[in-house]
């Protein structure tokens, strides 16, 4: 069995007549990954009960003390709907295919607020810090306006994480983007890593990095940001790897100013293309 294997939820709730905490599953709380009947999430007991697999791993737990209030999961699995209305998994569908981008969707739990995207910040607990709504171009990928914070609309306080932190139970090694964008495009162009978004170029920190001390890291900055990445997280004190692969493309005119991995990818790449001319090679 891969170490690397990931657990998704079954849209069906009430396959399990009980919850493992013993609580009944009539009302459908407790939702159950997949190929799995008692093993899942129990919204009631707010715990997750995971697999007994065959290979090891001991999951990260947030500390205890989280001096915050968590989102509750219900705003999650709520959003988990309308994607033929948001803009970003439209782009995602219309760059990769449909299979792709579900699967894109489902490994970050890409939500809809109206026609824009929730990135969910889930932490390495599976706690909601809080989610960023962004809106995006369909036809193009392209950001529009500033985000918004669910935990605004909900009026609670937060602890903000990296983007794609519920990731990291495994032995896979992590790569860190800037952008939710770019770690969701990337994390299908190179499943190799775990990939994560800081969400912000200021945001490499000792607060947002210390959960992956003694993990391989490496950092993929944007262009014009490698100088910036590179200072502050030698301030971390984690032993890490950084890529000044966006500095050279810009310098062969194949990326913008400014912009990143995933845009060098989207470039020079048509996927759906690709793909269908790797399956008939």
């Amino acid at each position: 069995m891969e170490n690397n294997k990931e657990f998704k939820f079954d849209t069906k709730r009430r396959k399990a007549e009980n919850c493992p905490c013993g609580k009944s599953n009539k009302d459908g709380k407790f939702a159950s990954f997949k190929g799995f009947d008692n093993k899942g999430y129990c919204h009631s007991c707010d715990k997750t009960f995971f697999p007994e697999t065959e290979y090891k791993f001991e999951p990260y737990k947030t500390p205890e003390q989280i001096e915050v209030d968590l989102i509750n999961v219900n705003h999650l699995t709520n959003s988990l709907t309308n994607y033929d209305n948001n803009d970003f998994t439209l782009f995602l569908d219309q760059t990769f295919g449909t299979d792709i981008a579900s699967d894109i969707i489902s490994r970050y739990y890409l939500g809809t607020y109206k026609s824009k995207v929730i990135f969910w910040q889930i932490d390495e607990g599976f706690n909601i810090r809080t989610g960023k709504i962004m809106e995006y171009n369909s036809e193009t990928g392209k950001r529009n306006g500033t985000p918004s914070w669910v935990h605004n609309y909900v009026k609670q306080d937060y602890k903000t994480c990296l983007f794609g932190l519920h990731l990291i139970n495994n032995n896979k090694p992590i790569a860190i983007v800037e952008s939710e964008k770019t770690a969701c495009i990337m994390s299908y162009i190179n499943p190799y890593y775990n990939w994560l978004a800081t969400g912000g170029i200021s945001n490499i920190s000792n607060d947002k990095l210390d959960i992956l001390k003694g993990r391989d890291i490496t950092l993929y900055p944007d262009n014009d940001a490698y100088d910036q990445w590179k200072i502050k997280a030698d301030k971390t004190g984690l032993k890490y790897k950084i890529s000044k692969d966006c500095e050279f493309w810009y310098a062969d005119n194949l990326i913008k100013y400014k912009e990143d991995i995933a845009d060098y990818y989207l470039k020079n790449h048509k996927f759906k293309f690709d793909l269908q001319w790797d399956k008939s090679a």
